[in-house]
């Protein structure tokens, strides 16, 4: 059968291209721009390889259609079939490129402003902008339904979780701990524990969401994985200042028990009320006041990275609630639920640990001077204050009305996270 020039969809030279070294290649790159019935021409200098070709087109599921010899070498023309290399729908055009910042692709701007879809709760890990092929194994993603999880501003949060990591080897002045007296040392290293003990959990909550995730809501998975890095690190960071000093301090049941509740929650946004904006949040301030009357510059510095990344994480949570609370009316109730349960289970904490509320109070005076410890004493209740009100603001922020504000941050456990 012999085929016009006219006919010809479209035309490759094979030059010295042999089939197994770099042809097929080549003839793949040039049958995904022929569509299925149409003809392929290839010039090959080869009269072997335009034998070949024959075989090789007929295996892949095309009809070879014709073959001439001319001065230049020999042109085999060959009918694209119905068959692919792949499942799946053809891949849709070519089309214009998320916008640039000074150079840089944000991950809030690859969606150009838009909030994905709904996935496939069945669907794979299928990367965005990528047509899935058919037959893989189906999965059942959990979290699968967008408005129940995401944040608006998700992709921003995503840029700066990348732009602000740190290294808590060497960010943190570890020499300036190696020389406080007995009792402050001795003080932080109990706040240190503390605060690794809560981490801990600040952690595995995430970490327990994150393969719950579809993969097509791919912000919120990065948004996940990073907080978890931010969590490991602080668990590092808290650890380095607890051991610097060369003391111990007490991991407190009272601590352990409230943590477990956190653990207890399935919910991912009754999970984010609890963790992000109400036990995260709380730590903002305990995380200040720490800084603030730091007995050395590492404690000071610890604490200061750490508060970086928990703003973030509560920035999350507050966007994530508002919009749940935004789209449905009725999502407040279950949350609000959510914490009087957890607050239901712990009815044995009355307040903050007295070996706890000891070490705030010593780290802060610096010593055990009366005057010293008076003021650090009057600081500890400003703290206690700045913690309740700030928490009422949050929880407004999230869209709760006054009232159940007050009620959510009366709620909140004694163990503050």
């Amino acid at each position: 059968m012999t085929v016009e020039r006219q006919q010809v969809a479209h035309r490759v030279d094979a030059e010295d291209l042999e089939l197994g070294g770099g042809l097929e290649i080549l003839l793949g790159a040039a049958l995904e721009r022929v569509a299925p019935g149409a003809v392929l021409e290839v010039r090959t200098r080869s009269r072997a390889v335009a034998l070949e070709l024959f075989g090789w087109a007929q295996l892949a599921g095309h009809q070879p259609i014709g073959q001439t010899s001319r001065r230049d070498g020999h042109v085999v023309t060959i009918c694209r079939g119905p068959s692919t290399r792949v499942l799946a729908a053809p891949l849709p055009p070519r089309e214009a490129p998320p916008p640039l910042r000074a150079g840089a692709l944000h991950a809030g701007d690859w969606r150009r402003g838009r909030p994905p879809p709904d996935p496939d709760p069945r669907a794979g890990f299928a990367p965005l902008g990528s047509v899935p092929e058919a037959g893989a194994p189906a999965h059942d993603w959990p979290l699968s339904q967008r408005d129940a999880i995401w944040a608006d501003d998700l992709g921003e949060l995503v840029e700066q979780a990348t732009a602000q990591q740190w290294d808590a080897a060497r960010e943190v002045p570890w020499e300036a701990a190696r020389n406080l007296d007995d009792t402050t040392e001795r003080a932080v290293a109990q706040v240190m524990t503390f605060l690794v003990q809560n981490e801990y959990a600040a952690l595995y909550v995430p970490a327990g969401f994150l393969p719950q995730v579809n993969p097509q809501l791919v912000e919120l998975v990065l948004w996940l994985g990073s907080h978890v890095q931010d969590e490991a690190r602080h668990v590092e960071v808290f650890t380095k200042r607890s051991l610097v000093g060369g003391h111990h301090g007490y991991a407190l049941a009272s601590t352990e028990l409230s943590l477990s509740t956190l653990l207890e929650e399935h919910d991912f946004t009754a999970s984010s009320l609890l963790l992000n904006v109400l036990g995260e949040g709380t730590f903002l301030d305990l995380l200040r006041f720490i800084e603030t009357h730091a007995p050395d510059a590492a404690t000071a510095a610890a604490a200061r990275l750490a508060h970086r990344d928990e703003r973030r994480h509560v920035h999350f949570g507050i966007s994530n609630i508002r919009r749940a609370v935004s789209i449905d009316a009725g999502a407040a109730a279950p949350l609000v639920a959510a914490a009087e349960a957890r607050a239901a289970k712990l009815t044995s904490l009355s307040g903050l640990a007295p070996v706890l509320v000891e070490a705030l109070t010593i780290m802060a005076a610096r010593s055990m001077q009366p005057a010293e410890l008076s003021e650090a004493t009057a600081d500890i209740r400003a703290l206690m204050r700045a913690m309740e009100r700030n928490r009422v603001r949050r929880l407004e922020a999230c869209g709760f009305d006054a009232a159940t504000a007050r009620h959510l941050s009366d709620l909140h456990t004694p163990n503050l996270m």
